[in-house]
């Protein structure tokens, strides 16, 4: 096995051990980024809504004054009509005292009329409407709808804006006259009111407001829609809509504001960014408190060199195997072994050569182990292994993996050397029965061990 192939395990091991850092970080981050994008969007949305109030409360306020101003002047139709229902032989004069008298030089009104059947006898004021007088209005196509319904109503009826017949736009309220007669009532003509659309609408705030931009239609049924003012642009911007009352017609006010909408999305980008920013920080700062402990941990119980454990981690799991084994009444093998001539390593490739072979040794003898077996660096280049076994005669396997996993040889910069170790070992429950006196036999054997080596080696240097 190659110190480059070692070196791999190494990592993905330190990978593994890190995993749950890495996904708690994770974690952390994609809550915090969900989080700031739902209060981006919500921050959003509360402006949008934020606006649409606004304009609800200045478009509810244009409403007001519309329909306040045409049922002001609508309501002078009654006046009218019952004047006229009271003297059907109203001259010309008499009717233009009254009307001058309920008009009151109102700039919104274009003029007060009266029809007789369906043809204008009388208008006020009479100078600017002479061409109206005489004029059938049932033979004009834009308004004979109007004038027909109003022959069989007595309530006011508003239509329009028509092009008048004495010129310019007007938006026209009829209401029907029906006097008494020998036979009871009967249809006589009608009272109108003309108002100035453009005057109106300026007046009320519909045109010229400074910070809403208004259209008005009128509707009948769900499919038919007139735009009074406007045009159906607005409907496609998500305009507020808000109903007016107004008699005999449907109207609707729609408002948006005079540049559109606000799009808050660069709210959304902000927060979204400023929450990415914050959940890349907060993941790191999780990242580093659980990496910390777990380092800290690994401090405790694990050699720095090595990443095995250490004494105190393999007196540990030395007791939980021999309790373990008490209890199932099986084995444990418990070998200690020292490296042999180590100190010629180090004085021939120097101390960090000796420092990669002591991890390598860790590595190698951790592989030959079962996942349940602990390998253990007690100091120097001294190892322990703790193997629980079910039957005394496997103890020789335990030996036999360990010798065998340091018959390769192990690769220092472009050199390759041969490492021996000095292996012994003790059986639970056979040799001992408590922790101490196992690794204190099996430390007599593997310096026994040794001691045999060395004589050798030095008899045949003789």
């Amino acid at each position: 096995m190659t110190m480059g192939t070692e070196r791999m395990r190494a990592g993905a091991t330190v990978l593994r051990r890190h995993w749950p850092a890495i996904t708690a970080a994770a974690l952390v981050a994609a809550l915090i980024l969900v989080v700031a994008v739902y209060e981006g969007c919500s921050q959003s949305s509360r402006l949008v809504q934020h606006e649409r109030v606004h304009v609800l409360l200045e478009a509810s306020a244009v409403r007001v004054a519309l329909e306040s101003s045409l049922n002001e002047r609508i309501s002078l139709e009654r006046g009218i009509v019952a004047f006229v229902a009271s003297r059907p032989e109203l001259r010309s004069d008499e009717y233009a005292s009254f009307a001058k008298a309920l008009m009151l030089d109102d700039p919104v009104i274009l003029n007060l009329a009266v029809l007789e059947g369906t043809t204008i006898k009388f208008v006020y004021p009479y100078e600017r409407n002479a061409a109206a007088i005489g004029a059938d209005l049932a033979l004009i196509p834009e308004q004979a709808a109007s004038v027909r319904r109003s022959m069989e109503s007595a309530e006011p009826l508003v239509s329009g804006p028509f092009q008048l017949v004495q010129g310019g736009q007007g938006i026209v309220s009829r209401m029907g006259i029906f006097p008494d007669g020998p036979q009871g009532r009967y249809y006589w003509g009608q009272a109108s009111v003309v108002l100035d659309a453009e005057e109106l609408f300026r007046r009320a705030g519909v045109t010229g407001h400074p910070n809403i931009q208004f259209s008005l239609r009128a509707t009948q049924g769900d499919t038919s829609t007139r735009y009074i003012l406007g045009d159906e642009s607005t409907m496609g911007s998500d305009p507020v809509a808000l109903h007016i009352s107004v008699p005999g017609a449907s109207w609707a006010l729609d408002a948006i504001p005079m540049n559109g909408w606000t799009s808050y999305t660069r709210v959304v980008l902000t927060l979204s960014l400023g929450g990415a920013v914050f959940a890349f920080v907060s993941a790191f700062v999780v990242y580093e408190l659980i990496t910390t402990r777990w380092t800290l941990r690994e401090m405790a119980f694990r050699d720095p060199l090595t990443g095995v454990p250490n004494r105190l981690l393999f007196q540990d799991r030395l007791l939980m195997a021999i309790t373990r084994a008490t209890r199932e009444s099986t084995g444990v093998c418990v070998c200690m072994l020292d490296l042999d001539d180590f100190k010629r390593i180090n004085d021939n490739y120097g101390h960090q050569a000796g420092d990669r072979l002591l991890q390598a040794v860790a590595t190698r003898l951790g592989s030959s182990l079962r996942k349940s077996d602990t390998v253990a660096r007690l100091g120097g280049d001294e190892f322990a292994v703790v193997a629980p076994v079910d039957d005394p005669e496997l103890a020789s396997s335990v030996n036999e993996r360990l010798r065998g996993c340091l018959l390769d040889q192990f690769t220092i910069g472009t050199d390759t050397v041969s490492v021996e170790a000095s292996l012994g070992c003790a059986l639970y429950p056979r040799d001992g029965t408590d922790a101490d006196a196992l690794l204190a036999i099996a430390d007599h054997r593997m310096y026994a061990n040794k001691r045999r080596k060395d004589s050798s080696t030095a008899h045949a240097r003789r």
